[in-house]
């Protein structure tokens, strides 16, 4: 799933930060997006919420019966030993579903990314197609349960550990992450995180819950910031699929096939965005018309929307 998985697997990884007096944005997208001549954005919905009755719908609406027993239990074990939870903001935004499923299959692609665009150290490995491990290079790192992927639920457990030079033993932390995209015929979508966060110390369940304003508004805003990344990458891949070839360059630490599956959905984007562009302008589809450009760009430039 996301991507998100690895901005916020930072999730577990900002508590556990805010219980040992740390403070991070994982994902700092916000350097990017306001780049461009139209600047990326992710409208606010509705706030981020952590009270009970959010917490008791969102309980509701985990698809526990598509979970084979083994999955069940895990949640079932988080939620028996819940020490936080956290609805993160309900963001809308510009998006091409296949931009947004392709990271929701592939996040270690989006991390790989990151580093290329040098806004992020993080990494995540792929151990298989469902276990991720990750490493947010600050002390903190974790593994990736994809326990659920369905066109309209996404649902991974992280387990995370924070190892900081002055501390003597490091803080574990565990997390259900339940994703719920809605798409429309429009060209967006509207989506949410909730957050189940199990600690399994007393003493750092104490601490996070007291720090937990200041490390629930990172949450939000790692959230945002991942959401903004998938925007823009939409929007790269619909107007500058050259940048896009470019960055697939740069690629490292992913399986060897996925930058050419990368460009493979970039084309497809950019065809059906050009397609869309040249009907509603009454001008003529060829081959010509919407042959991408040539990726000449540097990223600097593409970064800052201009076009050679």
């Amino acid at each position: 799933m996301m991507t998100f998985l690895a901005g916020i697997a930072g999730a577990t990884s900002v508590m556990a930060q805010q219980a040992s007096g740390e403070q991070s944005s994982v994902i700092p997208i916000n350097q990017l997006s306001g780049h461009g001549k139209q600047p990326i954005v992710a409208n606010l919905i509705k706030g981020g919420d952590s009270s009970r009755r959010t917490r008791s719908e969102a309980i509701g609406q985990l698809p526990l019966a598509s979970l084979s027993p083994a999955g069940q239990q895990q949640v079932q074990q988080i939620l028996k030993e819940l020490s936080l939870f956290r609805r993160l903001p309900t963001l809308q935004f510009d998006v091409d579903r296949r931009t947004y499923e392709y990271f929701t299959e592939h996040p270690d692609v989006a991390v790989s990314i990151w580093r290329a665009l040098e806004i992020s150290s993080v990494q995540m490995k792929e151990i298989n197609s469902l276990q991720y491990q990750t490493d947010t290079r600050d002390g903190t790192v974790g593994n990736v349960d994809v326990l659920l992927r369905s066109p309209g639920s996404y649902l991974v457990i992280c387990q995370g550990q924070l190892q900081s030079p002055g501390m003597l033993r490091p803080i574990h932390a565990k997390a259900l992450m339940h994703v719920q995209p809605r798409f429309d015929n429009n060209g967006k979508v509207v989506h949410h995180l909730d957050m189940f966060v199990s600690f399994p110390s007393q003493t750092i369940e104490t601490i996070a819950r007291l720090t937990s304003p200041v490390s629930f508004r990172i949450a939000d805003r790692n959230f945002e910031e991942v959401s903004l990344f998938i925007a823009l990458m939409s929007n790269a891949m619909s107007q500058q699929p050259g940048w896009v070839e470019q960055t697939a360059r740069q690629l490292e630490g992913v399986a060897p096939q996925r930058p050419q599956e990368l460009l493979s959905v970039t084309a497809s984007v950019y065809v059906d965005a050009e397609r869309r562009r040249l009907t509603a302008s009454g001008q003529p589809i060829n081959i010509e018309s919407i042959r991408p450009p040539v990726a000449t760009q540097t990223a600097s430039e593409a970064e800052a929307g201009i076009v050679r």
